[in-house]
């Protein structure tokens, strides 16, 4: 976020009575400053802060310091999710879009990655961007903010407590187990089961997939929406 204020390349302007001179004060003495600019010279001597005053204001000094730069990674990581800030973000799960879902918990997309076992499975410690083909999902819209989610046919499901991916080649009939309740907080998206009431699609912090079995409408299932392609153009994005 901008800082208020002046440009950094400009300074801020100084008045006359604001000239500073400064003398080195004694050992244990802080500097005696003296401002000038009025007929009348005021001397202003700040008292020491002694070993602990001195600890004192280093300590706040770094507490200052680290709460700037949490407040720096939190602004990073919702500028990162938030790609539609007002509006309604639902907008953009129309047919033959194709998104990815960035994890609020993880900071990064929702994939399909392959198992040592061979099979298919998903995480959310994906990439983003047009190259990561593996975290980009095509949406089909059946109404009523209700959608299926694939990424080459493979299609993302709840079955049995646990979330995953099937494959259904096309002209193959779809039933309720690959269709999503979307819910929408805030400019987060989250996904709930049309066959399994309850449980939605989860990320944990770490990136590892958390069972639907113990996912709620919690932070784990909340999914910040990127828009990657729309064949109906510009007018697909909500403004």
């Amino acid at each position: 976020m901008a800082q208020k204020g002046y440009p950094p390349t400009n300074p801020p302007p100084y008045s006359a009575s604001q000239v500073v001179y400064t003398s080195t004060g004694a050992y244990g003495q802080q500097p005696t400053t003296v401002y000038v600019g009025q007929p009348k010279v005021v001397v202003q001597q700040k008292p020491s802060r002694g070993l602990f005053g001195q600890i004192g204001h280093e300590l706040n000094l770094l507490g200052n310091t680290v709460g700037r730069e949490v407040d720096y990674c939190v602004t990073a990581i919702n500028k990162s999710l938030s790609t539609c800030a007002t509006g309604n973000v639902m907008n953009l799960f129309q047919t033959g879009n194709i998104v990815q879902l960035v994890s609020r918990a993880s900071g990064h997309t929702l994939q399909i990655v392959m198992a040592p076992t061979g099979h298919l499975i998903v995480d959310g410690m994906g990439p983003e961007g047009q190259q990561a083909l593996n975290a980009s999902w095509t949406i089909v819209n059946e109404g009523m903010n209700q959608v299926r989610l694939h990424n080459n046919n493979n299609y993302l499901t709840i079955i049995n407590g646990n979330t995953c991916v099937i494959n259904m080649p096309p002209g193959v009939m779809h039933g309720i187990e690959t269709k999503f309740q979307m819910h929408q907080i805030g400019q987060f998206v989250l996904f709930e089961s049309m066959k399994e009431r309850n449980r939605y699609v989860g990320i944990l912090p770490s990136g590892q997939l958390k069972s639907a079995l113990a996912c709620g409408r919690e932070d784990h299932s909340h999914f910040g929406v990127r828009l990657l392609f729309s064949p109906y153009g510009a007018h697909a994005v909500p403004k």
